[in-house]
């Protein structure tokens, strides 16, 4: 939700104290689950 309310990054690892990488792995695995769910198919998470 920090990423779509318009945190950088960085910003959200900082505060949630976590790798910047960790940070960018979830937003990217969000984004695939939530283009699935709108498009329709059914995805394993």
């Amino acid at each position: 939700m920090m990423y779509f309310e318009g945190y950088q990054y960085d910003e959200i690892a900082e505060l949630m104290e976590v790798p910047i990488g960790t940070i960018k792995s979830r937003i990217f695995y969000a984004r695939r689950f939530l283009k699935g769910v709108l498009g329709g198919e059914i995805l394993n998470a």
